[in-house]
């Protein structure tokens, strides 16, 4: 085990220089050779960015900025780490918050302070074993090639590994992420058949969410929570599978219980502050909001949209004057961020009209509408729901069914926006059937794809490229229509050969898609066809 040692690469997070000092001696002793040191999270985050660590083992504590899960958070955000990477959170304290934020963000495994060499030594053994043989998986996520990191995974499956039940639980992650439900649900059935283990259940029920079977996977999430209340992520499955059937109330309570067992969850608090405002209860909205924004501070995960949240809360709770201070923060922490100028002004358009100054409403909306302008022809839906939400409040109907109509249109396929719709139009009182403009829009994007589909198969290329373009043209959000008009002309290029024009037509689809997601499980196989098409694009 000592070539292992000696051949990793680690990294020490600490902000006192005595126990990185303490830390890096230990490591020697062990035969470690290549031993970087951070002194708080900002250091470690540029560290990581420029170069790839086997080892890193990072204090929870670490001053004034980042802490240690905000790091973990972060490298992981970013891709600065891999499966094949070895987080160990160090740390003296054993608050209950403490350790409940951290479990959420799942190191690979804790020490408290002190710890001997014996016992690091012990825990890297293991974790090198849980570990093994994984560089290659992780170089296949890294290019968001899914089906070549289950090929890999299946050759280490292959040879019965001591780290079976850790590479089943890698794959059906990653066959999630690859949107392979039936794949995933056959490794757990499996899994289950043997033993009742708790990431299998809790895979089976995402998988049931999946596939719209949201009762049964309601049952799943309530049975965990039941037989171990610490299980955090399981609420916040079990809220969705609550907001899916539209029970809002239900699936506030719900987040309002998760929170209680572990408040550091930031994207939690951000869900729990919109259900509760939408529900008509201003305090706890606020409650969550100026949580979020409190642990948003030093996290890749902040957004105006929490400042604009507790702004809008206070404003419900008869304090405008804090919801204005509030919303003087957007433009400090987001300097020259459009999507920061869009919330400030959408925010303060609902502020001044529940406060009766119409005036400064319609301003505050015309500076949100201008900036809308700067986003191009495909907005991020969020900002198409926050602008609709603007409107309704402000008695523009019409403009709020037209943004709804259009964001529906380019996230048909999306059900967890999709019913972000429905509450929207619920809690603005719009006169909007969204549930049927919702069925009508999905049949005539799905009608246009089958069509395009079917004159594919007949060979009819040309035929099929402009169906798709003009459909994507009309669409420029919809990521499935715009990825479906790239694969149509890559078929043609196969087929009868590449042309420049159609080289940036494919180009100009994947960059629509890539601006939107660019984690979309779709993009590498497109990718990976127009480069063979076209090698030096």
């Amino acid at each position: 085990m000592t070539d292992d040692f000696s051949k990793k690469h680690y990294l020490i997070i600490d902000d006192f220089t005595d126990m990185r000092a303490v830390i890096r001696s230990i490591l020697r002793s062990l035969g470690v050779n290549h031993i970087d040191q951070a002194r708080d999270g900002n250091d470690a985050i540029s560290q990581m960015n420029h170069k790839r660590y086997d080892v890193v083992l990072c204090d929870y504590n670490l001053g004034s900025g980042k802490d240690g899960q905000q790091v973990l958070e972060e490298a992981r955000h970013r891709e600065l780490i891999g499966v094949d990477c070895i987080f160990i959170m160090v740390t003296a304290e054993n608050t209950r918050e403490m350790v409940m934020g951290a479990v959420e963000y799942a190191p690979d495994n804790y020490l408290a302070k002190p710890f001997t060499k014996d016992l690091l030594k012990s825990r890297l053994d293991k974790l090198f074993e849980r570990k093994a043989h994984l560089s290659d998986v992780n170089k296949a996520l890294m290019a968001k090639d899914y089906g070549a990191a289950i090929q890999e995974l299946d050759t280490l499956l292959a040879d019965s590994p001591k780290n079976l039940s850790d590479l089943l639980k890698l794959k059906t992650e990653i066959c999630l992420m690859a949107n392979r439900h039936d794949d995933a649900m056959a490794i757990y059935e499996q899994v289950l058949a043997v033993r009742d283990i708790t990431w299998a259940r809790f895979g089976m029920g995402k998988v049931l969410y999946a596939k719209k079977r949201h009762a049964q996977a309601q049952d799943i999430f309530r049975q965990l929570i039941e037989l171990n209340p610490n299980l955090i992520a399981a609420y916040d499955w079990l809220s969705k599978t609550q907001v899916a059937q539209q029970q809002f109330n239900e699936a506030e309570q719900t987040l309002h219980a998760a929170a209680k067992h572990s408040p550091r969850g930031l994207k939690r608090q951000q869900l729990l502050g919109d259900l509760a405002l939408g529900n008509g209860h201003a305090e706890a909205a606020e409650a969550a909001f100026g949580h979020a924004v409190t642990l948003a501070k030093h996290s890749i995960l902040n957004t105006p949209a929490l400042f604009a949240g507790l702004a809008k809360s206070k404003a419900s709770n008869n304090k405008p004057v804090e919801a204005l201070k509030v919303l003087g923060e957007i433009d400090k922490t987001f300097p020259d961020k459009p999507e920061a100028i869009l919330y400030k002004a959408t925010a303060t358009a609902t502020i001044k009209q529940q406060q009766g100054d119409t005036a400064g409403a319609l301003d505050a909306l015309r500076s949100a509408e201008q900036t809308m302008t700067q986003f191009g022809e495909a907005s991020h839906f969020k900002l198409d729901l926050e602008m609709a939400k603007t409107y309704a409040l402000l008695g523009q109907q019409d403009k709020a069914t037209e943004l709804l109509q259009k964001a529906i249109a380019n996230n048909h396929d999306d059900d967890e926006f999709l019913m972000e719709v429905v509450r929207t139009c619920r809690e603005a009182k719009l006169e909007y059937d969204a549930e049927t403009a919702i069925r009508e829009i999905q049949q005539g994007v799905v009608k246009t794809n089958n069509m395009g589909v079917q004159l594919i198969r007949q060979g009819e290329y040309d035929a099929a490229i402009k169906l798709l373009h003009d459909a994507a043209e009309e669409m420029p959000g919809n990521k499935t229509i715009n990825l479906n008009a790239a694969k149509a002309n890559i078929m043609k290029m196969e087929k009868l050969g590449a042309t420049h024009a159609d080289i940036l037509n494919v180009r100009r689809y994947v960059e629509r898609v890539q601006a939107l997601a660019p984690q979309d499980w779709r993009l590498n196989d497109v990718i990976s066809r127009l480069r063979k098409l076209a090698p030096k694009v």
